[in-house]
């Protein structure tokens, strides 16, 4: 599993943090949670043992 955080477009706001398969799972699943369609929302992979080990000083 890889972790994705989703953005909504219009907003450029994140709405959703989670492990999906793929981009286009976790945009799928954060629509049907959210409400927002699905064109309208972009998901990212994130490394989150690379954010905690590059990220402090």
């Amino acid at each position: 599993m890889k972790t994705f955080i989703v953005y909504d477009l219009d907003s450029k706001m994140p709405v959703a943090v989670g492990e999906q398969a793929s981009a286009e799972a976790a945009r799928c699943c954060a629509s049907a949670a959210t409400g927002i369609f699905q064109a309208n929302l972009l998901a990212e992979e994130i490394d989150l043992e690379k954010e905690l080990t590059t990220g402090r000083n």
